[in-house]
């Protein structure tokens, strides 16, 4: 019987700690997903952003060059 109670002594913190040491890893992997996320959403807008300034550059370029053309023409 003293046997039964030392064992049900050493078992019930270890399966305490165990439930716990589950519940951070759940929560670490929610923080990492939302860090992954934000960092994501980041990354898209700077690409975003070049792609437009790049649309732009290109656009005034071709603007430029229908310009030459039509002068070349007249």
């Amino acid at each position: 019987m003293t046997a039964v109670r030392c064992a049900l002594l050493v078992l019930f913190p270890l399966v305490f700690v165990g439930c716990n040491t589950a519940q951070g890893v759940k929560k670490d992997v929610a923080i990492g997903a939302e860090k992954t996320g934000e960092a994501l959403h980041k990354g898209g807008e700077a690409v975003g952003g070049a792609l437009n300034k790049t649309g732009e550059v290109v656009g005034g370029a071709l603007k430029k060059s229908g310009e030459a053309v039509q002068k070349v023409v007249d």
